[in-house]
This record gives C-alpha cells, structure tokens and sequence, in this order.
C-alpha cells in the first residue's frame, strides 16, 4: 500500500497514534515557516532573476566539474520588517547520458526527483571492516578506552537523512502523525497537488563537521563533529514538475521546503540546523534537449546573532575532571547521588566565548581584528558556516548520482531495490 492510500484509509484512522505536546509544537510552527519560506523565496527569486545580491561573493571552486558556487548577503523584508539573510546558491552536471533517449531520461528522472530522491539522499562510504573478535575487544571499559588500539565501528552515513512525521490533509484539513513503518517511505510528492496540504519532516545531516582553523599557516585546527538535525516542511509551492519548460529544457523537476524553527534536540550551537528563525532549501534538476541533467541547489536562511549557546555546570565539570584523574572511578563512587547533584548544582547558560571574543578583540583593537586578521562574525558565516553547507549538499548529489545509475529503470517498481522503495537505505 502506497503512503497515500495509508493515510486514507479509514482503519488507519481509527488506529492513529496520539498526538503528544512535543508533537503539536512541531505542528504549531509549520504555517509560520511555510509564511516565512515562501516569502523568503519569492524575494530570492526577484533577487536571482536580477542578479542584484547586496553582497556576493565567490565561496568555493570545483574543478573538473562546470559548476557555480555563490554566496551573498543581503536583507529581505519578512513580516513588517527587514531581515539579515545569507544564502548560498551552487549549481553543478548532475549526469550526461551516453546512451538514452533524452525523453526516456525525463521520465526516468521525474520518477527518481520526485518518488525516491528524498529516500536516498542519505548514503554509507566505504569503511574498514572489522571482524567480531575484535569488535568484542573494542567494547573495553570506558576508563581503558584512550588506551585501546583495537578498531572502533564508525557511523559513515553522509548525505541528508529525511523522515516524514506529520500532515494535513488538503480536503479536509486533518493532521496527523505517520506511523513509523511509513515515516522513511517519503510520499510521492505529486501527492501535494491532490492529497496533502503540507508534510513535515526531519532531516539528519550525516558527516556535518564544522572546522575551525584559528592561526594563519594552519598550526592546527578545531573540528566539531556534530550531529545536526532539523524539522522542515514541505508543500506544493515548493514542489516543481515540468515537461519542457522552455524551448531548450525538456524538463524541469524539483524540490524545497521552508525550514522550522523548534530544534529536535539541543546542542552547543545557538545558529545552524535545527536553529534557523527563518529559510528555505531548493534542490531542482534540469534536463536540456541533449538529455544532459544540471542540479541547482539553493539555500537562504537569517543571519546568526551568536554562535554557540552553552550550559556550563559546574559540578559536572568537577565529575569530568575526577574521572580524568581517576579513571573513571570517581563516576562510580558517586553515581547514586550525583544526578541529583549535578540538578541542584547552579548553571550559567546561553554563553557564547566565539561572539565575546570576536566582540572584544575589535573593541581592543579598534577593529584591527576584523580588518586584518579576519576576526568576525561574518568571516565564520563564510568559512566554515556556508562552506560547510556547500559540502554537504555536494556529497549528498554526488551520492545521489550513484543510486541514480545503479538502477536500470526507474519507472520499473520491480528493478528497485527493496531499500529505495522502502526509504531505508540509510
């Protein structure tokens, strides 16, 4: 049963999950984002159109691959007043078939963009394998664990991970939850035009490292390795489907979202998915009469006002600092009280040392720092805020591309391997 006829299906209805007070928090923002979305993309799409960014600039350059990397800054009007954006746009060959028809390619490539893409924007690279044994071995105790050479499992998904968890319905306006067998089988979304007002989901961006290298010469640098993930929602008005568009294009398919403000879980970070006030995502294909196929990539969001947001707890670095010094045994000794300490202990939280230390080397220095050292905000919003989100959407294509190729026919449900079609390929 397709996604659709689930969620249709009366029985279904009666055997509906809840809705929980995390849930309708999630729900709550949706319209919001979408109204914010929207707006943010008609504004990209005039500022687009006439090449008339306030700031661009040059972010990164690919080679062997015809491909355009912009970054800007600019301000667009949302909701009655004027908002700090950043954006990327980055268009990049998608694949040149050899062999094909070009109309054979549209069909195959309207199937892929809009019924499996978002199954399979997430991916696995290659990895050492390790065997049973050793594997055992690697499950030391934690305090022995800097000690081991024994090798260790390591997460290589990369690529964008989406789950849909709710919807409404257009007709009827209902919302609901997906049950999970079905949150990974990401509808058709062709199905926006017909059945569903909006779709929310989550994405997880594997491999999403942000690097910071703070001295001239590359002395060392500073990588946060993070697990990021974000709420976002989707609706016709960013779902695109066209046979040929123009007269050089035979079609033109894609995809966006608006994303959401509620985070799905806290982090260090005070700015980055999941931490967005406002911003959308556009991800379109274009195939030209050649049957070559280009991808465009599009993203615009408000600008950061801080960067980190951290909790610090005193007692709890205490703990961390025993452990250090007692391999671990002081957590032993005082586990049965020490999560009620580390609740009673007192807490200083939203500190940012990046935004304070930008902040006060430019007023020590009378904004030498900025100006000649690169000490500012808006050099970390470059380098590696965008930059990273450059990568990110680079490898999730470049994964794409290798599911793309790997089946003969798209249009053949039976030629699919059983992980696209259920979404689970990661």
């Amino acid at each position: 049963m397709e996604v659709w006829e689930a969620i249709n299906d009366p029985v279904y209805r009666q055997c509906a999950e809840a809705l929980s007070e995390a849930d309708r928090v999630v729900i709550d923002d949706a319209e919001r984002a979408l109204t914010d979305g929207l707006s943010l993309k008609r504004w990209w799409e005039q500022k687009e159109a006439t090449n008339s960014y306030a700031e661009p600039f040059e972010l990164a350059r690919v080679f062997n691959r015809a491909a355009r990397v912009t970054g800007f800054f600019d301000v667009a009007p949302l909701g009655g007043s004027l908002l700090p954006v950043m954006g990327l746009v980055q268009e990049m060959l998608f694949d040149q078939p050899k062999q094909a028809l070009p109309v054979k390619v549209r069909d195959e490539l309207r199937e892929f963009v809009l019924h499996y893409f978002m199954r399979v924007s997430a991916f696995h690279q290659p990895a050492s394998y390790v065997p049973a044994e050793q594997l055992r071995k690697a499950n030391v105790s934690r305090a022995f664990q800097p000690f081991s050479f024994c090798p260790s499992p390591v997460d290589t998904r990369s690529g964008f991970g989406y789950t849909q968890l709710y919807y409404k319905l257009r007709e009827s306006g209902v919302v609901g939850k997906f049950p999970r067998h079905l949150q990974p089988r990401i509808a058709d979304l062709r199905r926006m035009e017909d059945i569903y007002e909006w779709i929310v989901l989550r994405v997880d961006i594997f491999n999403f490292n942000l690097s910071f290298t703070p001295f001239a010469g590359g002395l060392f640098s500073l990588n946060f390795p993070l697990r990021e993930e974000s709420y976002i929602v989707i609706s016709r008005d960013f779902v695109v489907n066209l046979d040929n568009p123009t007269f050089d294009r035979l079609g033109q398919y894609g995809l966006g979202y608006a994303l959401l403000k509620p985070a799905p879980r806290r982090t260090i970070f005070g700015y980055g998915p999941g931490h967005f006030d406002a911003g959308f995502q556009l991800i379109d294909f274009y195939l030209d009469s050649r049957g070559k196929i280009n991808v465009r990539m599009v993203f615009v969001s408000n600008r950061p006002q801080h960067v980190l947001d951290l909790e610090v707890n005193p007692l709890s670095i205490g703990f961390a600092f025993a452990d250090l010094m007692t391999f671990g045994l002081a957590s032993r000794f005082f586990a049965p009280i020490r999560g009620t300490l580390e609740r009673l202990s007192p807490r200083l939280q939203n500190l940012d040392p990046v935004t304070a230390y930008i902040n006060a080397a430019n007023v020590t220095t009378g904004d030498f720092a900025r100006d000649e050292l690169c000490t500012s905000l808006e050099a970390l919003e470059r380098d590696p805020m965008l930059l990273t989100h450059f990568m990110e959407h680079y490898e999730m294509i470049s994964g794409a591309l290798v599911t793309w190729r790997h089946v003969q026919s798209w249009l053949d449900r039976a030629d699919l391997p059983e992980g696209v079609k259920e979404g689970t390929t990661f």
